[in-house]
């Protein structure tokens, strides 16, 4: 739920970012970085602003560009020293619905690079398809190589691996299951 009380304290809105990039795996992109901030707080987008250029200034925060048009922000070592001190200075309730909304966020990263598979030659005109399936703790819970033959039929399978690994891997689970 977004803290009803607008939030204006400059230094709290930075803690508040740190807090957040901190919470983060590496660079995040601008857009998700507001997402994440602006939908759990009260802050006024010029005041956000602000604050994060603040930050970029002062090298608690790092920019860059990420092909032509997406700006990544990530925390700097200095960032995580001052984020981790004045951490307490976050009131909980702000705190908790970000560290929901960063994880909500990754699960569905996590959940797009689950399923994984690769063509590998195998001879000269030969190839298999490898296929791996993640939790979503990023834990290999299945990892299949099928000769193919063909380089299309190699295609054809890590397609249909992708499309329908939850079929696959819950069949396997039931041909080992079974009992006679």
């Amino acid at each position: 739920m977004l803290y009803q009380k607008e939030i204006d304290d400059s230094v709290l809105i930075q803690f508040i970012i740190l807090y957040t990039l901190s919470k983060v795996d590496g660079a995040i992109p601008y857009n998700e970085l507001i997402n994440l901030v602006l939908d759990n707080c009260n802050i006024n987008y010029n005041d956000f602003q602000v604050a994060l250029d603040n930050l970029v200034q002062t090298n608690h925060a790092s920019a860059y560009l990420e092909g032509k048009h997406s700006q990544m922000y990530e925390i700097t070592q200095k960032g995580l020293s001052v984020g981790e001190f004045f951490r307490s200075n976050i009131p909980v309730y702000i705190r908790e619905p970000i560290d929901s909304s960063v994880k909500e966020l990754f699960m569905n990263e996590r959940r797009k690079n689950a399923v994984q598979s690769a063509i590998t030659p195998v001879r000269r005109g030969e190839y298999s398809a490898d296929c791996s399936l993640f939790d979503d703790d990023n834990t290999q819970i299945l990892s299949l190589s099928l000769y193919a033959g063909s380089r299309e039929e190699a295609e054809k399978m890590a397609v249909y691996f992708r499309e329908h690994s939850e079929d696959i891997y819950s069949k396997i689970l039931a041909a080992f299951n079974e009992t006679e």
